[in-house]
């Protein structure tokens, strides 16, 4: 039976996020290419055919803020990041280089929530043994 991705791992720049679950990877798309958003279009006798608008890879994730993490490092990302999503126990394996943060970090009080977005030119697509 095939592995489900449920637990992930996010890595940025060799490190190890704290991140919480419910982190979403979009942008997903034929890997190693930029993400292509297809519509119909439509007109009086059906559809007439296909518009692809190219999207940038995205990264949602929420992390732990703690005394060790700087918040201004990952401000700083600038087309320079490398992310690496991967399924925690091995498997799925996606990473974006030449990753941005998007910035307006902001903290939450109490569990020290911190919503990060990334986003970058595209997916790569591999698998991991590990």
């Amino acid at each position: 039976m095939a592995t489900v991705t449920g637990r992930v791992e996010i890595v940025l720049n060799g490190i190890t996020l704290l991140n919480k679950s419910g982190a979403v990877a979009s942008g997903i798309g034929e890997s190693g290419k930029p993400p292509i958003k297809r519509e119909p279009i439509m007109g009086e006798t059906g559809q007439h055919g296909i518009k692809e608008t190219v999207m940038s890879a995205r990264l949602a994730v929420t992390v732990t803020d703690r005394d060790d993490v700087r918040l201004s490092d990952f401000a700083a990302i600038k087309e320079n990041g490398t992310l690496i999503f991967r399924a925690a126990r091995g498997g799925k394996v996606y990473t974006m280089n030449q990753a941005t943060c998007a910035g307006d970090i902001a903290l939450t009080a109490g569990e020290g929530e911190t919503k990060l977005e990334f986003f970058g030119p595209m997916w790569t697509e591999g698998t991991s043994l590990t």
